[in-house]
């Protein structure tokens, strides 16, 4: 800490009132003192007290700039790491349309398109994209063979200009954006053609935009103290403007901005603070202490000292803050629900309850889901599954792994081509990680399973007081060998049976057997509670009592009959 130590304002009067010797003065002359205004140590006092001042007011004054822009600097990466992990909601859903519409041909093609886009393009709420269209990838006069929402802007566009825009996603390889904003409404399209040689096809979509370029921040939200514009491009041109908080560019006050890779082009997000992020007293200080002078040096210290503890007071608020934002885990957390299922399906004749627990540590994202597909008024295929690893690649994985194994089910694959489908799909070398899968159909009205094992741990079946693990044959995990073979196995279960699902979060300890992990798994799910979700949440209690290091999910299927 930087101390300050200057004289009092009482010691400069009792040096004023010592008395001074001075040679007698000669009568009549002006040196007697009575024409003095100020003695030598009084104007040395004044001089100190005006220095003393000057350089507070200024070092405040940089503190509160140094403090300023650290502060909204931080806020801005926080609001560019939220802007980044958008991508995958995005690229995944073109992707896993791409990979179908490659894998099926004829009338399946565009079936199975408006099976996985019509949730995405003409759902009435949260829906990211207004218009969802397949296109075919090499076509003189190119026109979209399937569309699902609004009409594409881009089908207005001439030919040529289509025709670009196709061979840019062909020739990228990744997520292809397309300026539609001079169009009459205001649009971002997306064009994806996947990683595949020769695509067939190209997936396009386009998302609406504010007509007025402006797009208004909730009050609750943790970043409504900010003023921001989201601009297409590295540069801040007010043409390639997405939308803001005032309708147009951010040209007064103090600014902060960075880019994040976007598809094949970038983002600039560009942030400016409502009101001081430091709080108010650090933006006043420096008119203060200029305004106190020689007679108010003393309360200057005091003020100086008062504002060490106040920037620490904001100081531990910011940092008060990131951690209830990494407890909260508000872009984390959203993006890992946003990658689950919101409401699980109802099926006649089963109950199916479902908890997903994230880790205790750490803001990162993780890599296992659930998911419930119905595949007809008899059967169900329940999947859980584990990627290797955290964070946003972990999240993509798995977002794509939940994706493909949907377009796989639609086409009535069973379990074991399920996983060899996906074991094409992900190479831990190229990819780095690997997922562990458990795939299980289950046929409601004769009360079987036929599960499908990718390294997963086994399911639990629980009859009455009964509870045991049922034998798969485990095969490797998805991403460590291509083409790989998976064995099914069928059970058949008793009256009023629960299967569990889960994943390794739930069972296993640093420095504990995995067989006393999956005995106390067994033992909290022989319970008294009479719902599926009560037996859910006191099997979390039980196994999990303090939280996990790592995120776990669990699911459970009842038969009602």
């Amino acid at each position: 800490m930087l101390r300050t130590t200057s004289l009092a304002v009482g010691d400069a009067e009792d040096y004023a009132s010592v008395p001074v010797e001075d040679p007698p003065p000669r009568p009549g002359s002006r040196s007697d003192g009575r024409g003095r205004l100020l003695h030598s140590s009084a104007i040395v006092v004044l001089v100190v007290g005006l220095a003393i001042t000057a350089a507070l007011s200024l070092g405040a004054r940089s503190v509160h700039d140094n403090n300023e822009d650290r502060l909204l600097n931080q806020r801005t990466r926080e609001v560019a790491a939220v802007v980044a992990a958008a991508l995958p909601n995005i690229q995944t859903p073109l992707g896993s349309a791409a990979v179908l519409a490659s894998a099926t041909t004829g009338r399946q093609t565009a079936a199975a398109f408006r099976s996985l886009m019509e949730p995405l393009a003409t759902a009435p709420t949260r829906r990211p994209f207004v218009s969802a269209s397949l296109w075919p990838a090499q076509s003189a006069a190119p026109r979209p063979l399937v569309v699902v929402g609004e009409q594409p802007e881009l089908a207005a566009e001439p030919p040529a200009q289509i025709a670009r825009v196709l061979s840019r996603a062909l020739e990228k390889k990744s997520l292809t954006l397309y300026n539609l904003f001079a169009a009459s409404d205001r649009r971002l399209g997306y064009a994806f053609a996947g990683a595949a040689p020769n695509p067939r096809y190209v997936v396009y979509a386009e998302a609406s935009l504010p007509k007025d370029r402006r797009a208004a921040v909730d009050t609750n939200s943790a970043f409504a103290d900010l003023g921001y514009a989201l601009y297409l491009g590295a540069a801040p041109d007010e043409s390639q403007l997405l939308a803001s908080s005032t309708g147009g560019a951010l040209l007064h006050g103090r600014r902060a901005s960075v880019t994040v890779p976007f598809g094949d082009t970038q983002l600039l997000v560009v942030m400016t603070p409502y009101k001081q992020l430091g709080g108010s007293l650090l933006a006043r200080l420096p008119r203060t202490l200029a305004a106190l002078g020689l007679l108010l040096t003393a309360a200057a210290v005091w003020m100086i000292e008062r504002l060490t503890r106040r920037r620490r007071q904001a100081e531990a608020l910011a940092e008060e803050n990131g951690r209830l934002y990494a407890n909260q885990r508000s872009v984390a957390q959203t993006l890992q629900h946003s990658l689950l299922a919101d409401v699980l399906p109802e099926v006649a004749g089963l109950e199916i309850a479902a908890r997903y627990i994230a880790g205790v540590e750490g803001i990162d994202i993780g890599g296992d889901w659930y998911d419930v597909m119905p595949l007809d008024d008899s059967r169900v295929l329940v999947v859980v599954g584990d990627v290797s690893g955290r964070g946003l690649h972990a999240a993509t994985m798995m977002a794509s792994l939940r994706y493909s194994m949907r377009a796989y089910a639609a086409q009535r694959s069973g379990p074991a081509e399920i996983l060899r489908g996906l074991s094409n799909l992900v190479s831990v070398r190229r990819d780095g990680h690997f997922a562990t899968v458990l795939c299980a159909l289950i046929d409601v009205a004769g009360r079987s399973i036929t599960c499908a094992n990718a390294g997963h741990p086994e399911p639990l079946i629980v009859d009455g007081h009964d509870a045991r693990f049922i034998e798969t044959t485990i095969g490797v995990p998805i991403g460590v060998r291509p083409n790989a073979h998976y064995d099914e196995v069928t059970t058949t279960l008793p009256r009023r049976a629960t299967l569990f699902m889960y994943t390794d979060g739930l069972v296993e300890r640093r420095g504990e057997a995995l067989d006393v992990g999956l005995q106390r798994l067994a033992d909290a799910a022989i319970t008294n509670q009479s719902s599926l979700d009560e037996v859910l949440s006191a099997m979390v209690a039980r196994t999990i009592p303090n939280g996990s290091d790592d995120d776990a999910a669990l699911i459970g299927v009842r038969w009602q009959s």
